[in-house]
């Protein structure tokens, strides 16, 4: 677009539709000199005289009847750029949300979150994601609209709302050799399963246990460590492994899997639950009805 005039392309738009100088003008709230002076800057522009003179009227060029489908698209779309958003409204909306959730939030919110749309927002559709290990800069660029998952430190670029607390607990199947209240050390010495949503496979253990633990000196060794909560308790069942997890998502699991809960050894302060999104998004009607349906859906 370098060296083009881009009003231009408004009063190219009239000649096209109308083949008359005046009523282009008068479309477009020009005057006929200067409309006039506009049609000749797009014959140099384009080499052909884009409208000639049959009779008493005007007729395009080949060159002109080519332009007519590009330049009305073209306008189009500057249109819908400029013109304000339809008021939004959820019972018509065929807006498509994008949302990067970890597991146990997805379990918490998703089921609510579709009967409401179901019942309110039939046109509108989400797309869940795992959440990807930079959430922040996907949130930033557009790839998600809203990520779902434990509370953290987010920059200005961000907004963030608290949704809930999750409490920590420990399970292991019910014929594990361990005893119910095992001590710190024997605790710290159990094989581990970790549950890590975004770490590298490499990552070493930091969570709020690896910090109680080398609070008193202790460090545990981490067997096995997995991406995704809900696979976690079916790892349980058929192992030997520890698993420290929120006590919410375990809950389910305990009876139907044959788990046995071990009283936690060191104060574990438990953590936030939190929806995110990216600054840019606040006052978008569409995204503040998501966000409220997302709390509602964890109330």
């Amino acid at each position: 677009m370098r060296g083009v005039d881009t009003n231009l392309i408004v009063a190219l738009h009239a000649l096209l539709r109308h083949q008359n100088v005046t009523r282009a003008a008068r479309e477009v709230g020009l005057g006929q000199s200067s409309m006039s002076h506009a049609l000749a800057r797009l014959r140099a522009h384009f080499d052909d005289p884009l409208l000639v003179p049959v009779g008493r009227t005007m007729v395009l060029t080949e060159r002109a009847r080519g332009l007519v489908e590009p330049v009305s698209e073209a306008v189009a779309r500057l249109e819908r750029v400029f013109t304000p958003p339809e008021p939004f409204e959820p019972r018509t909306s065929r807006r498509v949300f994008r949302v990067a959730a970890t597991d146990n939030l997805a379990l918490y919110v998703l089921p609510r979150l579709a009967a409401t749309l179901q019942r309110s927002a039939p046109g509108i559709d989400v797309r869940v994601c795992a959440l990807p290990a930079d959430w922040a800069t996907s949130l930033l660029r557009g790839e998600i609209d809203l990520k779902l998952g434990r509370k953290a430190p987010v920059p200005r670029s961000l907004d963030a709302q608290e949704l809930s607390r999750e409490e920590l607990a420990c399970v292991v199947r019910r014929g594990h050799p361990v005893r119910a209240r095992p001590g710190a050390a024997e605790y710290a010495a159990l094989d581990h399963l970790l549950i890590a949503p975004t770490a590298s496979v490499d990552a070493t253990p930091s969570g709020a246990v690896d910090v109680a633990l080398a609070r008193r000196g202790l460090a545990r060794r981490v067997a096995m460590s997995v991406p995704h909560f809900l696979v976690a308790p079916f790892i349980v069942a058929q192992s030997n492994l520890v698993l420290t997890a929120p006590a919410r998502l375990l809950a389910p699991f305990v009876d139907s899997l044959d788990l046995r809960r071990l009283t936690l050894p060191v104060r574990l302060p438990g953590y936030r639950l939190s929806q995110v999104w990216a600054a840019h998004a606040r006052d978008d009607e569409g995204h503040r009805w998501l966000r409220a349906a997302v709390a509602a859906a964890m109330e």
